[in-house]
Parts: C-alpha cells; sequence; structure tokens
C-alpha cells in the first residue's frame, strides 16, 4: 500500500513512539496510576474501617470527582461527618446525594436528624447571646415554630408543666378582670330572709 503522505505518517509514529516511551519510563520510576472509581472507593473504606476518617473522606472525594453522577462517595461522606458531629458538613454531603436520588432513604433521615441538631445548636448560641434576635429572626422563628407545630403537633413547643402555669395564669387573669368589673362580687352574700332584701312585710 502507497502512503499519501508519508511525512504525515512520520510524525504520526514519532508521536506513538513518545506515548510509549513516557508510559514506560512511568512503569520504571515505580509511580503507581492514580486509582479508578473502585479502587479509590476500596481505600476509603480501608481507612474508614482504621479510624483514617479523613484520609477517609479524601479518597470519597476524589471517587465523586472521577464519577460526578454517583451518590455513593458523598453518602458515605454524610455518614461519616454525622458520626463526628459535624452535621454542618453531613447536611452538605446529603443534599448531594438527593440531587442526584431525591428518594434515598439514608440521605433523607441524615438532613433530618443533622438538621435537627444544627437548629438545636442555633437556638442554644441565641439564648446565651447577650443581643436580642431582631424582627427578621423573631419572624424567620415563628415560621419555624409554626412548622414544627404542624409536624409534630403544638404540645411539642411547650411543656406539660409550662401549660399548666399558662391555664393557672389565664385563670388568674380572668378572676382579677371579673372582680375589677364586678365589685360587688366580691362581698359576701346577706344572710336572713330574703324577703327582707325585696322590702316585704
Amino acid at each position: 500500500m502507497k502512503l499519501k503522505d508519508p511525512a504525515r505518517f512520520a510524525r504520526l509514529a514519532g508521536a506513538a513512539g513518545l506515548l510509549l516511551a513516557l508510559g514506560a519510563c512511568a512503569s520504571l520510576s515505580g509511580k503507581p496510576a492514580p486509582p479508578d472509581y473502585a479502587g479509590s472507593m476500596a481505600i476509603a473504606q480501608t481507612h474508614a474501617d482504621t479510624g483514617q476518617v479523613e484520609a477517609a473522606v479524601a479518597a470519597l472525594s476524589q471517587a465523586a470527582a472521577l464519577e460526578p453522577a454517583h451518590k455513593e462517595p458523598w453518602l458515605r461522606i454524610a455518614q461519616l461527618r454525622a458520626a463526628q458531629n459535624r452535621h454542618v458538613d453531613a447536611l452538605a454531603a446529603a443534599e448531594q446525594v438527593l440531587r442526584r436520588d431525591p428518594a434515598d432513604s439514608a440521605a433523607y433521615a441524615i438532613t433530618i436528624d443533622s438538621g435537627l441538631q444544627v437548629a438545636q445548636r442555633t437556638l442554644e448560641r441565641l439564648r446565651g447571646s447577650a443581643q436580642p434576635p431582631d424582627d427578621a429572626r423573631r419572624a424567620q422563628a415563628q415560621l419555624i415554630a409554626a412548622l414544627m407545630a404542624e409536624v409534630f403537633g403544638p404540645e411539642l413547643l411547650v411543656s406539660e408543666e409550662f401549660r399548666t402555669q399558662l391555664a393557672r395564669d389565664a385563670i388568674d387573669r380572668y378572676r382579677a378582670a371579673r372582680n375589677k368589673r364586678l365589685p360587688d362580687a366580691r362581698k359576701p352574700e346577706p344572710k336572713g330572709d330574703p324577703l327582707d332584701l325585696l322590702g316585704g312585710d
């Protein structure tokens, strides 16, 4: 077969030879090739089993970069962070899972549990703050309280002891207001014949 462009063929052959030479050099240098997705997941599992959480997360992040459509690396990161009580990081990873699979029950559970933990810590910070919440935060808190009452029931927001105290305070306010409107109601009822009150013989 006659070559139409011997110069072009020579260039291609030279490039192929260079790639082969580079591959041989890499093999001779002893540097391992970067792990693929399955290898990264296996490395992450090994690190997690030995308690090296940060190394495991790094390997999982590499796996996630290699296969962006896969949810498994993100779910494993969310589980590891939740176990560390790093709930903000757990929430972020779980949200990545739900973007890829909105029906994932494990990621859904992590978002609920970690979300409640973050909310609790936020309220504790507000309680310990010397600066009272502004109107915007109060409005947001009212919205959250309404949603919690709708989901968990209104009794969740107020303890039984506090509800009893509220009922007692309401009764005391009612009695005070009634006595203020009807001062004679505080006087003892007169004793004797009821006809005497009417002026009869």
